[in-house]
C-alpha cells in the first residue's frame, strides 16, 4: 500500500502543475490518470501573468520562453469590423512577465507530467479509481488493479465529468450561459503568407458572431457561434469547416487540426471541499472561453491547496486553513466567469443581436475591475488587499523558502510580530514597491494578505492572520 500526503486524480495540467508545486514545496504526493499519454490535441490555448510567474518560480520559465509567444492584442470588433474597444498588451506585465502568452497545450500537458515525475511524484498512468473513503483522517484510494493508496488529502482534477465530484456528491450551480460553438484549430504551412489579427479578436457581427485567437508559432484558432436550427454535424465537415473559414485561410495556406462542438457554459461548485477531499479545475468549476481562464482559474485551484497543504505538512498550520480553500477560491472564480459570460453577451449585444445591458467596459482592455480575494486570509480594505503583488525578485525567492513563506515587505528592517513567531515569514526591504505603506504582507502565492500603515497596525494585523494558521 503507497502511502502519500496527497492522491491527485487526474494527470492534466491542473493535477501536473498541483503535483509539480507540491514536491517543490516536500508535500509527497502521487498522480493518477486514465490515460497513458496526454490528450494530444489542443484545447485552452493561452496562460496569463499570474500563472506564467507561478510557473517562472518553480523554475519552468526556460521551457515557457521556448514554447509560448505574447500576445499583442485583443479587441472587439462590430458587424463592420471597426474596433469598438481593445487594446494593445505591453510586452512586460506587473509580473514581470508578459500579460498573457499562448501555448500548446499538448506541448504543456506533456512538460508538467514530466516534471512531476523528475520532481518525485508517483505517477499511475493508465489507471483509474473505483472506490475513496475518507474517515476524517485519512483518505483510502482503492484503483482498478486493486491497489490502495493512502493519504491525507484527495484532490480531484478529473474533469468536467470528474469522477471525483459525483462519489461525494458535490454539485455544480448552473450560472445561467448555454450557447453552442464549434472550435476550429489549424496550423499554417512553413512561410503562408495570411492576413490575420494580431493576438485575440472578437467578431462581433450580426449573422455569425466568431473569435478569432493567434496561437504560438502557426497554430491559429476560430470559435464560431452555431445558430438556432443549424445541423452541426453539417458544419463540422471538411467542406462545413472550410466554408466557415472561407476568406481567411484556404487549404493552400493551412491544415485543419481538430474540430469540436462545444456547449459553452458557465458552472461553479458553491462548495469545492468535502472533509479532506477537494475539487480543483474543471471539476469545480467550467467557463465560457472568451476571458481565456479556464485553465488559468484550475491552476489557481492548485496554488491555493499546494501552499497550505505544505504549512500543516510541516506543522506550521491546522488543518482548518483548509477550510479558507472554498472561501477564497469559489468568490473569485465565481467572479472570474462571471466576467467571461458577460464578454460573451456583449458579442451577441454589440453586434445588434440583443441587448443584455453589458458595459462596454467588459471588454478587453476595459476598465471592469479584476477578480481578488474577497475573503480567507486576507485583512483590511486596503486596495491592494486580495490582489496580486507586483513582481519583485526577493519575494519570488521568499515565497519558495522553506516550501512556502510569507513576506514581509517593508521600506527598513522591522522585527517580525509576535503573533508570527511560529510562522515561515522573510523580510524583503523594498520601499520602491510599498506606494507609502509601513508594510506589506504577502501570502506564499504572492497574493497582499494585509497592507499595515505603521508598526501597531502591523501587529494588528498580524494577530487576525494567525488566527488562520
Amino acid at each position: 500500500m503507497k502511502k502519500v500526503d496527497v492522491t491527485i486524480l487526474g494527470g492534466g495540467p491542473v493535477g501536473s502543475f498541483l503535483a509539480t508545486i507540491l514536491n517543490d514545496m516536500g508535500v509527497s504526493n502521487v498522480v493518477i490518470d486514465r490515460d497513458l499519454i496526454p490528450y494530444q490535441l489542443p484545447r485552452a490555448i493561452v496562460m496569463d501573468d499570474e500563472i506564467l510567474r507561478a510557473c517562472y518560480d518553480h523554475g519552468m520559465g526556460e521551457w515557457l520562453q521556448h514554447n509560448t509567444e505574447p500576445l499583442q492584442r485583443g479587441d472587439f470588433v462590430g458587424p463592420n469590423d471597426a474596433v469598438i474597444i481593445g487594446a494593445d498588451i505591453p510586452p512586460v506585465g506587473l509580473q514581470g512577465v508578459p500579460p498573457v502568452v499562448a501555448h500548446y497545450q499538448p506541448e504543456l500537458d506533456a512538460m508538467l507530467r514530466a516534471e512531476a515525475e523528475a520532481r518525485g511524484s508517483t505517477v499511475m498512468w493508465g489507471r483509474t479509481v473505483t472506490h475513496m473513503e475518507d474517515d476524517g483522517k485519512k483518505v483510502m484510494t482503492t484503483l482498478d488493479n486493486g491497489e490502495t493508496i493512502e493519504s491525507r488529502w484527495f484532490v480531484g482534477c478529473d474533469g468536467a465529468s470528474s469522477w471525483t465530484r459525483k462519489f461525494t456528491g458535490l454539485q455544480l450551480e448552473d450560472l445561467c450561459f448555454d450557447q453552442e460553438w464549434l472550435v476550429v484549430d489549424a496550423e499554417l504551412y512553413e512561410g503562408a503568407v495570411v492576413d490575420l489579427p494580431v493576438g485575440v479578436r472578437q467578431f462581433c457581427h450580426t449573422d455569425r458572431p466568431f473569435t478569432f485567437v493567434q496561437g504560438v508559432r502557426r497554430y491559429r484558432r476560430w470559435e464560431f457561434q452555431v445558430q438556432d436550427g443549424e445541423d452541426t454535424a453539417a458544419l463540422n465537415t471538411e467542406q462545413g469547416l472550410w466554408q466557415l473559414l472561407d476568406g481567411m485561410i484556404s487549404p493552400s495556406v493551412a491544415r485543419i487540426v481538430r474540430s469540436a462542438v462545444y456547449r459553452f457554459h458557465a458552472v461553479v461548485a458553491p462548495v469545492m471541499q468535502q472533509g479532506n477531499v477537494f475539487l480543483a479545475g474543471d471539476s469545480a468549476h467550467q467557463t465560457p472561453p472568451f476571458a481565456g481562464q479556464g485553465l488559468n482559474s484550475g491552476m489557481r485551484d492548485a496554488v491555493n491547496l499546494a501552499w497550505k497543504f505544505s504549512l500543516v505538512t510541516r506543522g506550521i498550520a491546522s488543518e482548518k486553513i483548509l477550510d479558507t480553500y472554498s472561501s477564497e477560491r469559489v468568490p473569485h472564480v465565481r467572479s472570474t466567469i462571471a466576467h467571461a459570460v458577460d464578454m460573451g453577451r456583449l458579442i451577441d449585444q454589440l453586434g445588434g443581436r440583443v441587448s443584455h445591458g453589458v458595459d462596454v467596459e467588459s471588454g478587453y482592455g476595459g476598465s471592469r475591475p479584476s477578480p481578488f480575494i474577497e475573503a480567507g486570509i486576507v485583512v483590511g480594505d486596503d486596495a491592494r488587499v486580495g490582489h496580486q503583488f507586483w513582481f519583485h525578485p526577493e519575494v519570488s525567492k521568499a515565497v519558495q523558502r522553506d516550501g512556502a513563506s510569507f513576506v514581509l515587505v517593508t521600506a527598513a528592517p522591522v522585527s517580525i510580530p509576535d503573533a508570527f513567531a511560529s510562522v515561515p515569514i522573510v523580510n524583503v526591504v523594498a520601499p520602491e514597491t510599498l506606494g507609502g505603506a509601513f508594510a506589506i504582507v504577502v501570502r506564499p502565492d504572492r497574493y497582499v494578505a494585509a497592507v499595515a500603515g505603521d508598526m501597531t497596525k502591523l501587529n494588528e494585523c498580524a494577530a487576525i492572520l494567525a488566527t488562520y494558521v
